[in-house]
């Protein structure tokens, strides 16, 4: 059971920390906060822009 919660929410979880951390980051400090906080916010955007292009290509309209 635990095996099953690890596998459906690590990629989630991984994502949401990445955000907490660019966030954080981005609130209390300058130069080298700065580009932590822009890699990792765009690490999630680019995660979405990806799965994003790659699921509209499938769809037909």
């Amino acid at each position: 059971m635990q095996n099953v919660f690890w596998k459906v929410w690590q990629i989630p979880l991984l994502l949401s920390v990445l955000s907490l951390i660019g966030l954080i980051s981005a609130l209390t400090g300058d130069e080298f906060w700065d580009l932590l906080s822009w890699l990792t916010l765009g690490i999630p955007m680019l995660v979405i822009v990806f799965f994003a292009v790659k699921h509209g290509r499938a769809v037909k309209r």
